[in-house]
């Protein structure tokens, strides 16, 4: 009898192109990219959607396999090789949707997780605020109740993918005579809602990869709240450790960069050119990949195990900033080239396009300053930072105000 990643297998072998596979059977990650961006790309997440396969842990009700933690991180990592799949998918299939199933009442997750397991509905976070900066906990969105709804007031920013969304997971203040984290709600927001506007925000790679949402009275029926009032930092909290452990490869666990080329990439292409201040920092970056990749490994089976160790941020950390640092390495070591280059030199320009997007990388899903306190707090049973406003209720927090937009 076949294992779940065995049947995997057979089915991507049998359904995608003959091509595609060897590709990945051979590790050519370029010939993997090209199908993945192709035609080929859309119809592969179309064919692992509809099967259950994008979301292999969920129950068979709601449009998954049923599987074994274990088996599950098995054909993450599978999903992954292939690069079926990407962020646009991720937020709803990896990080939203596992939320759902854990606070969502019985309807509300029968009426929207189906939908994320086909890919047909791809979801967005409405986290970030243009005043908040890195205290998520002091978002200024409101909620008001009227009738058997709520009207939300405010602005998103940096929220990826809200052009292609068709729902968002949306933190808000529900209670302003609370403290700041004991205030919050979260609420699915359709984005095609009156008052909902989306405007590009654009990158320095020259893509609108992010967004900012305005809520102008935007309308929300009380069924469309995630979790009880008041709950919200615990429920975007979830949400966070499931983003975080995507990008860091847990539960996937795979070696590389995430974003750009991978190092058995940046070895094999520079091979005998590289001087040796420039060839012992590729052997440092290689042993960083293995060790990321490693802890990774270690980290999928605790959780495999349900268990989640206490210093699970410390991963994310040493993922955005190894992919950093290879991403860095691909430009140093392609001199002048790989900055001043022909239009036509689509390595140098791949490797300059990952080098900028990366520098994200330690921002997104919480920036490795935040995470770094969070290990030293949680990990290392140090003394948290002192916080005055954690004690105050929101409107009598300096700048905080509850009013202001």
């Amino acid at each position: 009898m076949s294992t779940p990643v065995e049947e995997f297998r057979a089915l991507l072998e049998e359904r995608l192109p003959a091509g595609w596979a060897e590709a990945v059977r051979d590790g050519d990650t370029a010939r993997v990219e090209e199908y993945a961006a192709s035609e080929h790309g859309a119809s592969a997440v179309r064919t692992v959607a509809e099967n259950g396969w994008l979301t292999p842990e969920w129950p068979p009700e709601y449009g998954g396999r049923g599987l074994a933690a274990d088996d599950a991180v098995e054909i993450r990592r599978e999903l992954r090789r292939w690069l079926i799949g990407d962020v646009s998918s991720a937020i709803g299939t990896a990080w939203v949707g596992p939320t759902i199933l854990r606070f969502g009442g019985a309807e509300l997750k029968r009426r929207l997780l189906p939908s994320i397991a086909r890919n047909e509905a791809l979801w967005c976070q409405l986290f970030s605020e243009p005043e908040a900066g890195s205290d998520l906990a002091a978002v200024r969105t409101r909620a008001v109740r009227e009738g058997d709804g709520w009207v939300l007031e405010g602005t998103k920013i940096w929220t990826s993918r809200a052009d292609r969304a068709s729902w968002g997971l949306a933190l808000v203040r529900t209670d302003p005579d609370a403290t700041k984290h004991a205030g919050l709600t979260c609420f699915c927001v359709d984005m095609s809602a009156p008052g909902v506007t989306i405007s590009p925000i654009r990158q320095m790679t020259g893509d609108h990869e992010f967004f900012e949402v305005r809520l102008d009275r935007c309308a929300v029926p009380d069924a469309q709240r995630l979790g009880e009032p008041g709950t919200g930092w615990e429920v975007v909290r979830t949400v966070l450790s499931f983003e975080r452990r995507a990008g860091s490869g847990v539960g996937a666990a795979p070696p590389g960069s995430v974003v750009g080329r991978g190092v058995d990439e940046l070895i094999e292409h520079y091979r005998g050119r590289l001087d040796p201040v420039q060839a012992d920092e590729a052997v440092q970056i290689l042993i960083e990949s293995r060790l990321v990749e490693l802890n990774n490994r270690r980290m999928a089976v605790e959780r495999a195990a349900g268990r989640v160790p206490p210093e699970g941020p410390f991963n994310k950390i040493l993922q955005a900033e190894h992919t950093q640092r290879l991403q860095r390495a691909f430009v140093d070591f392609g001199g002048l080239g790989a900055v001043a280059h022909p239009s036509e030199d689509s390595w140098a320009g791949s490797n300059r396009w990952a080098f900028l997007r990366v520098q994200a990388k330690t921002i997104a899903g919480g920036t490795s300053e935040v995470l770094r306190n969070q290990v030293a707090e949680r990990a290392l049973g140090l003394p948290r930072d002192p916080d005055p406003s954690r004690s105050l209720p929101w409107k009598d927090v300096a700048g905080g105000g509850g009013e202001r937009r």
